[in-house]
């Protein structure tokens, strides 16, 4: 649990954030090489995060360790503890069990046989809302989520996301920003949510074109 003035974790939420972007950008061609020649399951979102994770550690880039589908455990009324779900990703921050900067990844734009299924309304109802309900994330300032656009039009996926998140009324959107948009790079935003448990988060999105 942190203790003490939530703004200023804040900051340090946002500088880790920012270099796990940064780590996440180099490491998406390492990621995504082997994965290429594949079709089917293999380009499903959780491989492409197994790579993803293997590829950032290899790099040594950043503090803290990374940990695939982290545990969330519950207790019941009766003290009955059960594993209730798991984050894609977590970057662990000191040794608190509860502290971390978690990142959900989903799928966008995927190209099946007779058409392309965007998904954007998956991301919102399976990712982002996570994170306003506390299922994720409970008391922490600030999270991530990795858009895998498998169709290469990250413009078109990030207008359509965008859409989603306007539309949502159960998210809670206090407010809403677009990161620069550089030709070529990957799309950036954020925005913030007044969380059901009394806080608000702030979700930083990153949209990453598969080739």
């Amino acid at each position: 649990m942190l203790v003490g003035d939530l703004s200023e974790w804040q900051k340090q939420f946002r500088f880790l954030e920012e270099r796990l972007a940064e780590a996440v950008e180099a490491a998406w061609p390492l990621c995504i090489a082997p994965l290429q020649a594949l079709k089917g399951t293999m380009t499903h979102e959780n491989h492409i995060t197994n790579h993803l994770v293997n590829a950032l550690i290899r790099t040594k880039k950043l503090p803290g360790r990374f940990i695939l589908q982290y545990p969330l455990l519950t207790e019941n009324q009766n003290q009955f503890v059960k594993l209730s779900s798991a984050i894609d990703l977590v970057l662990t921050i000191g040794d608190a069990e509860d502290v971390y900067l978690a990142c959900e990844c989903k799928r966008l734009n995927v190209p099946y046989k007779k058409r392309t299924r965007v998904l954007a309304l998956e991301y919102v109802r399976d990712g982002l809302m996570r994170f306003v309900a506390g299922q994720y994330s409970q008391g922490l300032p600030l999270a991530m989520m990795l858009g895998y656009v498998m169709d290469k039009d990250i413009d078109i996926a990030h207008t359509r996301v965008k859409r989603a998140i306007s539309r949502a009324k159960a998210i809670q959107l206090k407010s809403s920003f677009d990161d620069t948009v550089v030709p070529g790079e990957p799309i950036r935003f954020s925005t913030t949510h007044a969380c059901t448990t009394g806080h608000d988060i702030q979700v930083r999105h990153t949209l990453l074109a598969w080739p």
